[in-house]
């Protein structure tokens, strides 16, 4: 087993929920899986594509999660081409906080922001929805089926913002606090591009080099 040759992680392109607070996505009678992308993400996308098809061309694969942003992002930068939802690429779910605002949180739940302040961001598990070691578990999960079935093809996959950190996490081996600060300060910006090739280390095994990290085709053009 070896690595892609190639391997093309996209964010997703702008949202609706990217365009709403906190509070406002709370509020919002939608579920997060559902967020469509906005007409600005849809312009990112249509740039992105553009860079995509003039230094890659044609990829063999290409997966995204289950969640609309992902999928329409997807839709734009390979039209017409066979595409695998992987439930395992899905952001990380974050139970009462997706539909409660902190306000509401603090009345109806005050041992919730308690127990988050005591925990922390890695460790935290909101009442109903993961922690980041469950997402670093799926992400561990999928390394594997790169490896196993992708050895030496390109690969595309439309990701999320959190999801992206942990994959880095892994790869890299990043402390936790590292990526607690790459999580207030470093999320990729919406359709940033994210490349890793196959290379060899001084062993001869096969290891995931980066060479393009989170760079943005659309920046200054919108």
């Amino acid at each position: 087993m070896g690595w892609p040759s190639l391997l093309v992680m996209v964010r997703h392109a702008e949202s609706e929920g990217n365009v709403r607070s906190v509070d406002e996505r709370a509020a919002y009678e939608c579920a997060t899986y559902a967020y469509h992308i906005t007409e600005r993400g849809q312009r990112q996308s249509r740039i992105t594509a553009e860079f995509l098809n003039a230094k890659y061309d044609r990829f063999d694969v290409r997966y995204t999660s289950y969640y609309n942003r992902a999928k329409e992002t997807m839709a734009i930068l390979c039209p017409g081409e066979k595409v695998y939802e992987d439930s395992r690429l899905a952001e990380a779910q974050r139970g009462v906080f997706h539909v409660l605002t902190e306000t509401e949180i603090e009345q109806c739940m005050p041992w919730e922001l308690k127990r988050k302040e005591r925990e922390g961001l890695y460790h935290f598990r909101p009442a109903g929805g993961e922690n980041w070691m469950d997402v670093e578990q799926r992400i561990h999960s999928f390394l594997g089926t790169l490896s196993r079935d992708y050895d030496g093809q390109k690969v595309l996959i439309v990701v999320h913002g959190h999801w992206l950190i942990l994959f880095k996490k892994l790869v890299h081996h990043f402390s936790i606090q590292e990526a607690i600060d790459r999580y207030h300060s470093k999320v990729a910006k919406n359709t940033a591009v994210t490349v890793y090739r196959a290379a060899l280390d001084d062993r001869g095994h096969s290891r995931l080099q980066l060479v393009i990290d989170d760079y943005c085709p659309w920046e200054g053009k919108l």
